[in-house]
């Protein structure tokens, strides 16, 4: 992919859909953002295979402690390595999670976008809690 002003509107495009459907609890939405082989680690290391496994996974936490939660997502970095394939980083701010609810979860989230038959989807997610360092 030779223009990075494509390739930074695919990655904003796809961190706006992310937290467009995060904040509206929509997991099918959520999900369709993924290849159906995608595959998806999260903060705690747990491994999803598969878009009906991911949307399983994320409906079951939005009915419980996500319920009431909003996501922020700002885009810090995306480069191609090869045509047809984008490595993003985007950091989030997590707010409403009920099992802490006065606390903000900073995460940072990295995302391999893929062009398939013409379509950019989500291949591998690995999102990762941010933590002060240890003094």
């Amino acid at each position: 992919m030779g223009d990075g002003r494509v390739r930074d509107r695919i990655v904003s495009d796809f961190a706006a859909e992310w937290t467009t459907a995060w904040n509206s609890h929509d997991m099918k939405v959520f999900a369709d953002l993924f290849h159906d082989d995608a595959a998806f680690v999260n903060v705690n290391g747990m491994y999803a295979h598969g878009r009906h496994e991911i949307q399983r996974h994320h409906e079951s936490v939005h009915a419980g402690f996500f319920r009431s939660s909003t996501l922020a997502m700002r885009v810090e970095d995306a480069r191609s390595p090869m045509a047809d394939l984008i490595v993003a980083h985007a950091s989030s701010e997590l707010r409403g999670d009920e099992r802490a609810p006065d606390q903000v979860r900073h995460t940072i989230l990295t995302l391999i976008i893929e062009r398939r038959n013409d379509e950019w989807k989500i291949s591998a997610a690995h999102n990762t809690n941010i933590v002060p360092p240890a003094r």
